[in-house]
């Protein structure tokens, strides 16, 4: 007989026989047997060994939860990898809820709905055995990305809302008794997979529970994550397909914001603002929103469940309209052209939902001819040159009244005891090669032939094209900033490459000091672009403008880039937010902007989890040590 590696062997029951075995005339010995089999503690399998289980071998451990552990599996025969799901050996009285999650899941059959194929036992520990998910879930993606595009948004919230309409309206048999319906109650973004492939799948229904069914739950027991749970699980109360409504606006405004919507870490805290219903409004935020997903949003969080939508259909049947505003892909192909996104250049561009309210800011800076023609285009189009318009508006009333030379009002940190060798506190600029160009080579000429050059020649010959933009760009990656000014500023607005000719331009005004030029070009050029955002908040931070710099680096960690990778200037963002709060909390040491500059240094840390040494990390390390004194 093999000993299994993976049962604890401390209680043997042939050893304790022969103690019990004279004693054992009314059948005690085969009693004790069965306890002492009860006993025994099985230790699940690390991962890292290929142990048969389900239908095929073990290659990964994949996730693990407070019931369960979930498990990669390499089915040889279909050549197929399988997910198995494994409940932990110390959670006995959580069979019974196991048992129906399995049976809840085994009857759903849903494009949106991860498919069970297999139940069984391992070392007398149940598992079940359901299709394997290449991506990663939606709390994987917000922990990576932050707040999600608004379109992005739309598409997940339109998969999940059908597989929960499904759900909702489906009749099951279950112990014997048909119902009408299954509702999740534990709905959340870790529950929520993301394929590769465009595909969202809402998975793990293990407190799930038929309509009108009470199962397998603790009397009087809050059972669910507590920030998604709606305010009759909270209260104990009978709940209905409207609780998951509850959740999915709760998961919603976690894709808007990047932020959970009860983010508080003291329980007494969390308890109290759960038990009021109280959280941040979205219009709180400084970035924009979407406003008709704010509209949706809210009204799934409502507390009384009767002002929430009525049903997953009524949901969607407010989402799609919002939905084909941005794009007249189908949900899947928007999640995957995501996906594939991120993979290959590390962000995707972000379309923007702004239209009555930004006419009304227009209007009342003044022009109405001209903004109410934009009112009309914007209300049709709905296109990202409403988004463009209104922050190169802001901008505009941001210059207004900027001062040449304005009067320092913070103590800024000492950054350049932090820099580490070869790692420079400001990330490396990385722009894209410039269009192809005509290459000019130097030909033999006169002393007086060369005198007769305008700057402008001696440039195209230097950097050995006809092209000003080619020029301007070259010159830019050697840092010229003086020879790139002037080969961009001799460029006609209509050049192909506008865009980017603008961002390196302002800037090389920023690098060079010119603070006026710098304002106004801002006052003229609009690009939608991260770069630009971050180099506006560069700007206010040089004129000694913080308010309005954390507002620009902000806008930075949302925009799409054309230029440079977006987790690198969401890293520049996010580095440059953290010094202005510990700024802010120098110049006024009260509880909140601690507390800002406090998560603004966590932030800094997780983006360099990958990177332990890089110098921001050890700024962080210092700028938290001295806070939390």
């Amino acid at each position: 007989m093999h000993s299994n590696p993976n049962i604890d062997n401390s209680y043997n029951p042939d050893v304790i026989d022969k103690t019990v075995v004279e004693h054992d005339e009314h059948g005690c010995k085969a009693a004790l047997k069965d306890a002492l089999n009860q006993t025994r503690l099985v230790a699940l399998p690390s991962g890292n060994e290929s142990v048969p289980i389900g239908s095929g071998i073990i290659t990964a451990a994949i996730g693990s939860g407070g019931m369960a552990r979930v498990y990669k599996v390499w089915n040889e025969k279909l050549e197929v990898f399988r997910a198995v799901k494994i409940l932990k050996p110390d959670k006995d009285d959580l069979k019974k809820r196991f048992e129906t999650e399995a049976k809840i899941t085994a009857k759903l059959h849903h494009p949106n709905i991860v498919e069970i194929y297999n139940v069984g036992e391992w070392e007398g520990l149940p598992y079940l055995e359901m299709e394997f998910i290449s991506g990663k879930s939606l709390e994987q993606l917000i922990v990576e990305r932050g707040k999600l595009p608004d379109e992005l948004c739309c598409a997940i919230m339109i998969q999940i809302s059908r597989a929960l309409y499904y759900a909702h309206n489906l009749e099951i048999l279950l112990y014997g008794k048909t119902y009408h319906g299954v509702i999740h109650r534990d709905l959340k973004p870790a529950n929520i997979m993301i394929s590769e492939k465009g595909e969202v799948r809402l998975m793990d229904f293990g407190i799930a529970r038929p309509v009108e069914a009470s199962l397998h739950t603790i009397d009087g027991g809050i059972v669910g994550t507590i920030q998604y749970l709606s305010p009759e699980q909270m209260n104990g109360e009978e709940v209905d397909c409207r609780t998951d409504i509850y959740s999915m606006g709760a998961v919603l405004y976690e894709m808007l914001t990047g932020e959970k919507i009860f983010p508080q870490s003291s329980i007494t805290e969390l308890m109290r603002r759960r038990i009021n219903n109280e959280f941040k409004k979205l219009s709180e935020y400084k970035f924009d929103i979407c406003p008709a997903l704010t509209k949706i949003s809210q009204k799934c969080l409502k507390a009384d469940k009767r002002e929430r939508y009525p049903d997953a259909n009524a949901l969607i049947k407010d989402l799609v309209p919002v939905y084909k505003h941005f794009t007249h892909d189908s949900p899947e192909e928007t999640v995957h052209k995501f996906q594939t996104a991120i993979l290959s250049t590390g962000f995707m561009p972000v379309r923007s939902y702004r239209y009555r309210y930004l006419i009304l800011s227009l209007l009342f800076f003044g022009i109405p001819v001209i903004f109410t023609i934009t009112f009309f285009a914007v209300k049709k189009h709905l296109s990202d040159r409403a988004d463009s318009t209104k922050s190169s508006l802001v901008i505009e009333e941001n210059l207004k009244n900027v001062p040449l030379q304005p009067a320092l009002n913070t103590k800024p940190l000492d950054v350049n005891k932090f820099k580490a060798e070869n790692v420079p506190v400001e990330a490396p600029q990385r722009y894209s090669e410039a269009a192809e160009h005509t290459e000019i080579k130097e030909s033999t000429r006169t002393t007086a032939e060369k005198a007769d050059l305008t700057p402008l020649d001696k440039l195209k010959i230097k950097y050995k094209s006809s092209d000003l933009a080619v020029v301007g760009t070259k010159a830019f990656k050697k840092r010229s900033f003086e020879e790139s000014i002037l080969a961009f500023e001799s460029l006609p607005s209509n050049h192909h490459s506008h865009t980017s000719n603008i961002i390196m331009l302002l800037e090389a005004y920023l690098e060079t000091g010119r603070i006026n030029k710098a304002s106004s070009l801002l006052k003229k050029e609009r690009p939608d672009d991260s770069q630009f955002e971050y180099l506006c908040g560069l700007f206010f931070e040089k004129i000694k403008d913080n308010e309005k710099a954390l507002d620009f680096y902000q806008r930075a960690l949302i925009r799409p880039s054309r230029m440079r990778n977006r987790d690198e200037i969401r890293n520049d963002a996010l580095y440059k937010i953290a010094i202005l709060r510990s700024n802010q909390y120098h110049i006024d040491s009260t509880p909140d902007s601690r507390a800002m500059a406090v998560h603004a240094w966590e932030v800094v840390k997780k983006a360099y989890a990958l990177n332990p040494e890089h110098a921001r990390v050890h700024m962080a390390t210092v700028e938290l040590f001295k806070l939390n004194r």
